[in-house]
Parts: structure tokens; sequence; C-alpha cells
């Protein structure tokens, strides 16, 4: 799969500033560009999963605070005549 971003020119520039200052493990462009997209994917996902955790306790809680609904029943026995 090829995926391909079109920056402008300060974009560019600094993602070329950004790669040169902290590719410690000389890592070719693509590698590091490989790399920073994936790990931009899993923390992508890891705030959707934190963000639906916390919708359902959420709805947990509120189902828990809810009251009980009471039910009466007419303890009378109904005969056939």
């Amino acid at each position: 799969m090829k995926i391909q971003f079109n920056l402008t020119k300060e974009e560019a520039e600094a993602f070329t500033n950004f790669f040169n200052a902290v590719n410690v493990n000389n890592n070719s462009q693509e590698e590091f560009t490989k790399a920073a997209f994936i790990l931009g994917l899993q923390a992508f996902e890891r705030s959707i999963v934190e963000k639906m955790k916390a919708e359902y306790e959420k709805e947990m809680a509120e189902k828990q605070s809810e009251e009980p609904e009471i039910v009466e029943e007419d303890d009378t026995e109904k005969t056939e005549e």
C-alpha cells in the first residue's frame, strides 16, 4: 500500500527539521515515516478505546443511579364464576 501526503512548503520543512533532529537511529526517511505513521495510528486507537470505555462507564453509572421501578402486585385471587 502506498500513502502519499501533499505537504505545504512549511509543513515539508518542519517535517525535514523534525526528522533530522530526532532520527538518532539513522533510519531512512521512508522507515522513519512508516514508524511515525504506525505510532500515530496506535495512539489514535488507544484514544478511541479510552473514549469508548469512558462512555460505557458513564452509561453504567447512569443506569445504576436510576431509581428502581416499583411494581405493585394485586394479592387478591381472581375466581372464576
